[in-house]
């Protein structure tokens, strides 16, 4: 028995399914304020809303192209 007693017990981790545990405390967003941003990630914001702009205009004008608005004059 003195043998048993030198031995260290492993931790035992049990496994929860989430809808199971207990929900945890979300974080509250109103109290965070602004994120400060630096300058590339700024620049980098604004080039992807520029391409999105763009790329929602050349759609638009496909669109209103293949519906016949815009006549293509031929000679």
């Amino acid at each position: 028995m003195a043998a048993s007693k030198n031995v260290k017990e492993r931790p035992r981790f049990y496994v929860v399914h989430p809808l199971d545990d207990v929900p945890e405390k979300k974080r509250d967003t109103e109290a965070l304020g602004p994120m400060p941003m630096t300058r590339s990630v700024r620049w980098s914001l604004l080039a992807v809303r520029g391409y999105l702009v763009l790329m929602t205009f050349l759609v638009l004008y496909h669109v209103l192209d293949l519906a016949g608005l815009f006549r293509h004059h031929l000679h």
